[in-house]
């Protein structure tokens, strides 16, 4: 957070709740969505290895790829396979989505 915003904003005589709903929030979504476009696949990395290792409840994506390793049955392999990557999409998808909402200040993001 750059401290000569905040001064700036002080000096122009705005209150400390307006001080945080717009410069400090607003600048720490940036950041904030930055790091969340990659974490949603490590998040999805964590939940099929999870399954891997305890899925004994007979349900899950981790549980039919390894299911599917052990009967050799590729064709339910790749049906989880693609159901991950479509899973990783449309989350990535609804992650930009909100992201052009809530940045639609900053210039990339203004329609043209």
């Amino acid at each position: 957070m750059d401290a000569d915003l905040i001064h700036s904003a002080r000096f122009l005589g705005a209150s400390e709740g307006q001080i945080m709903r717009t410069v400090i929030v607003p600048s720490t979504l940036a950041w904030t969505f930055a790091s969340l476009t990659p974490s949603i696949s490590f998040a999805l990395i964590g939940v099929v290895v999870g399954e891997f290792i305890g899925g004994e409840s007979g349900r899950g994506l981790g549980y039919l790829i390894i299911q599917s390793l052990g009967t050799l049955n590729a064709a339910n392999m790749m049906v989880a396979l693609f159901v991950l990557g479509v899973i990783g999409i449309v989350m990535a998808l609804g992650i930009r989505q909100i992201e052009t909402r809530l940045l639609r200040w900053r210039p990339e993001y203004q329609k043209r």
